[in-house]
């Protein structure tokens, strides 16, 4: 078996390190955080190098590179310990998965289906601490894989040192500015601008026709407000025409509500909710976005969209 590339198996570590902060429902040490990543057993192995200082030094360099991608770590106070100790976590509505547009039905399934979910080349229970959840829930079983492609590795590093990709997409080569890396509906996706097109593009990574060429380290100056999770919006797009819908969120779910809108809101509340004017052509994928803030969120308007996100909720409870 061929071994792995360097940059292959510290972004297996890198996903690692995202899921255990994800996972910590406080914070974690720098020590507690390579027990839950693991020790590297080899070349081979993802993992943190069994002397402490040396795997000090590639966590603080893990930790920077998150950050450089706008992954939103947390850092604070350890509880319990004698010395005061700085600790790491991400919260999960910082972080959380993109809209998945699931009906009804398929939200019971939700636990099942988490569990039997496992990353492209890599165990069960590995993949389980990957989506967040605890190694012996759920089932046995494994149903489906997150696909892991090839040109992942090269795009990873296009993002985090700014450097210019190009590859051959729909037929036509193209140079592009990476800004961020999204994984939505089963597939990834590279946001960036197209040099050719002079314009903000979305390319879905298992459609690139070749391999990826990077260009030098600081080829290009990232925007301010694009590093980060970007999910897709399916609600912008649809068959039915254009209406603006009125969405008021609680101030706990602001600063979530704005990076899952994509856009800032158009008016503050004297208690500190806040109201988005959301652009709609899919009534059935924006009243999904709604649900997910489950009761921080109302639905102002208009009149037609509010009445048949009523309707389907009291469907649901008949």
């Amino acid at each position: 078996m061929a071994r792995r590339k360097p940059e292959q198996v510290r972004l297996e570590r890198l996903l690692r390190l995202i899921a255990a902060l994800i996972e910590a429902t406080r914070f974690l040490s720098i020590e507690e955080l390579h027990e839950r990543v693991g020790i590297a057993r080899g070349q081979d192995s993802a993992g943190y190098p069994e002397n402490l200082s040396a795997a000090k030094r590639a966590f603080h360099r893990d930790m920077n590179q998150l950050i450089d991608v706008g992954i939103p770590v947390l850092s604070g106070t350890v509880p319990g310990q004698e010395r005061e100790t700085l600790g790491y976590r991400i919260r999960k509505q910082d972080y959380s998965l993109p809209e998945m547009d699931f009906e009804a039905d398929e939200l019971a399934a939700l636990h099942r289906a988490a569990t039997a979910v496992r990353f492209d080349g890599v165990s069960g229970s590995e993949a389980l601490w990957k989506l967040g959840g605890r190694v012996g829930e759920g089932i046995d079983a494994e149903l489906a894989e997150v696909p892991v492609h090839p040109a992942l590795v090269d795009l990873f590093r296009a993002v985090t040192e700014q450097r210019v990709a190009d590859f051959v997409y729909g037929g036509q080569p193209r140079a592009v500015e990476p800004w961020t890396l999204a994984f939505d509906q089963g597939h990834w996706y590279v946001v960036g601008h197209d040099r050719g097109r002079d314009d903000k593009r979305t390319f879905r990574v298992d459609r690139i026709e070749s391999d990826v060429e990077l260009g030098p380290p600081g080829g290009f100056q990232q925007p301010e407000g694009t590093a980060g999770w970007v999910p897709i919006q399916p609600w912008k797009f649809g068959p039915d025409p254009e209406i603006t819908a009125r969405l008021k969120v609680d101030p706990d779910q602001a600063v979530w509500a704005a990076r899952r809108l994509g856009q800032e809101p158009s008016e503050r509340d004297s208690d500190g909710s806040v109201i988005f004017e959301v652009a709609v052509r899919s009534p059935d994928a924006f009243r999904s976005l709604v649900l997910e803030f489950l009761e921080h969120a109302e639905l102002l308007g208009p009149p037609e969209l509010r009445a048949d996100l009523v309707d389907w909720l009291e469907e649901l409870s008949r």
